[in-house]
């Protein structure tokens, strides 16, 4: 597999994995294009791949300078194939003590510069309907990891971003990949210690990075991999079949208590890749045709306890209200519409129920949770819902679409969380609810901006979960499909009408309750009556020697164990911890045995 008249660029590539794949491209005749915003660290990497008769010009712009970056590939080389995003920081806190900056500057690193660096080369691979882009994630994205809210966001975020460009670049022979690596680097050696990161060297990863990104490489576009001290394994989404209830006036959340077990039963999974990938209509119309939902008893209530709802002016979000409220929760509706939040409280107030209207962002999270504390003197509930569409082809959409969707459903779920963060912890009750889609799990044509944002939020409330369980702090994800003001402009009217909120809103009232009492940093998606639980299932995938490096060609010829998942070896990983164990246990494997299978 060679690389002669390919020129990549590799961001962040001054040490750790980007200095390891800058050097591996060189060897085999790609002109390499080494960014780092440290331009000495950049410069070093340069020389050494001159020294050995390559190719290669640093640039030391911010990978957020997307523009800069890629016209040195254009202006040094003639044109660019390839696209490594792998820039990255570490801001680790606790998500009590994380402050905006510490969020923002790892979300802008990550999220941001890959954008704007896959933005700029994007018209390029177009034009010559080639081009390769390999995203760089990270277990702490994929599963959530205690003190990382901000890097499991982001790296989450690029798992959804990969997948919506693996679609749209489809038809240009523009193939995406997503990696989750784990190695030794500067950012790693703050977090790891030195035995560990001994046998985890970027050499270990890069040869699996090159064999995905040659035109003659395995297929492996919009797909996710693990790849660290010679493990390499593919990972995909497994679904529980799921659990239907009658459409009528028994869809509770007591009815949904009922059932739990159903929803969460993955012995008949299915594996979908796209968000089509269900019987949509034949569920709901099933849905119809049952006899009334069966309720526990006591019912779930919410009685004493104060609700936040964003976006709660119209949709989910005054359906979620109504029901709450309808359940004995004082509730806080917020919404920018302040004609949307007050008609809304209007509803609930005139049918004897508690609610007040606060009129702002979702970002001005603490103005919200001040509202629920003057009036109600306490909050215990968060169902984080704003949300806006801003649907446009990657080609076409704009860095401010881009930013303002990842705004409204990323940075304003981190200020609310945020803001009611404290008061859970000293309380040691809290539940936290945040929105997803199926978009952000499967991606969608023209939704780029829109699956990152939902995708992200998934590493997010896995992070929240695994932090918050010590003080039963719960949080869950959903990925619900509705007709509201945001779907109208994408589904026909009869699926607005025939999808409604109502339909959602149980699932979300159950596990907001303290009836839930142990499901935390999971995915559910829920439409028309059905409810469902999502994980990730890995492949057995393939252990490669760990102290010699294999080769892209290896790659190549292992690819159907790498890549296999219905031979009795795949695994259910839920943390970063179970994730590591399979690397771990390849750590004493010296090639002199047979590599395991």
């Amino acid at each position: 597999m060679d690389f002669k008249g390919q020129t990549v660029v590799i961001t962040g590539a001054g040490g750790g994995l980007g200095k390891t794949y800058s050097l591996l491209f060189a060897s085999r005749g790609a002109n390499v294009v080494v960014n780092d915003f440290n331009k000495d660290a950049a410069q070093k990497v340069v020389d050494e791949i001159t020294k050995a008769g390559g190719k290669a010009v640093v640039n030391n712009s911010s990978a957020t300078d997307g523009e800069a970056v890629i016209k040195s590939a254009i202006d040094a080389f003639g044109g660019i194939t390839i696209l490594i995003n792998n820039a990255g920081i570490l801001r680790d806190k606790g998500f009590k003590k994380m402050s905006d900056k510490e969020w923002d500057h790892v979300i802008e690193i990550h999220v941001k510069a890959s954008f704007a660096c896959t933005k700029a080369a994007w018209p390029h691979f177009r034009k010559q309907k080639y081009g390769r882009i390999l995203n760089t994630a990270s277990a702490a994205g994929l599963y959530g990891n205690f003190g990382q809210a901000n890097y499991s966001a982001a790296k989450m975020g690029l798992v959804g971003f990969t997948k919506t460009l693996a679609i749209e670049g489809a038809k240009y022979n523009i193939k995406a990949t997503v990696i989750a690596p784990i190695a030794a680097s500067a950012m790693t050696e703050t977090i790891m210690p030195p035995e560990m990161l001994a046998n985890l060297q970027p050499t270990l990863v890069a040869p699996f990075v090159l064999a995905v990104c040659h035109p003659d490489g395995p297929d492996a576009s919009g797909k996710v991999f693990e790849v660290g001290a010679g493990f390499v394994a593919e990972i995909r989404w497994e679904r529980s079949a799921g659990t239907v209830f009658k459409t009528d006036a028994t869809f509770t959340p007591s009815a949904v208590k009922a059932k739990f077990s159903e929803i969460i039963d993955f012995s008949k999974p299915s594996y979908p890749k796209t968000y089509t990938d269900i019987d949509a209509r034949g569920l709901l119309a099933k849905a119809g045709t049952l006899p009334p939902n069966n309720q526990t008893s006591p019912p779930v209530r919410f009685d004493s306890k104060t609700v936040i709802i964003t976006g709660a002016g119209a949709g989910l979000g005054r359906t979620y209200a109504l029901m709450f409220a309808k359940l004995g929760a004082n509730v806080v509706v917020n919404d920018v519409s302040e004609k949307g939040a007050n008609a809304v409280v209007n509803e609930i107030t005139s049918a004897g129920g508690k609610a007040v209207a606060v009129v702002c962002s979702a970002e001005d999270g603490d103005a919200i949770v001040k509202v629920a504390l003057e009036k109600f003197g306490g909050v215990h509930v968060l169902i984080a819902n704003a949300g806006i569409l801003r649907d446009k082809s990657f080609q076409a959409v704009t860095e401010k679409e881009w930013d303002d969707v990842i705004q409204v459903h990323l940075r304003g779920t981190f200020k609310c969380a945020k803001a009611v963060w404290p008061i859970f912890h000293d309380q040691k009750y809290g539940r936290i609810i945040t929105t997803a889609s199926q978009v952000g799990i499967y991606g969608n044509f023209g939704q780029a901006n829109y699956s990152t944002a939902k995708s992200a939020l998934i590493g997010f409330t896995k992070t929240l979960g695994h932090e918050g369980k010590k003080y039963n702090i719960l949080a869950n994800v959903i990925a619900p499909s509705a007709g509201t003001a945001m779907t109208q402009t994408i589904w026909t009217p009869e699926m607005v009408e025939a999808f409604k909120p109502d339909y959602i809103a149980p699932l979300v009232g159950y596990l907001a309750s303290e009836d839930n009492k142990e499901t935390t940093a999971s995915l559910f998606e829920v439409l028309g009556g059905w409810a469902a639980q999502t994980r990730w299932q890995r492949s057995g995938g393939f252990s490669f020697p760990s102290k010699v490096p294999y080769t892209p060609e290896d790659v190549k010829a292992k690819w159907a164990q790498i890549t296999a998942f219905d031979d009795g070896r795949a695994t259910h990983p839920a943390t970063t911890g179970e994730a590591l164990e399979q690397m771990v246990a390849n750590f004493g494997n010296n090639g002199d045995t047979k590599a395991k299978l």
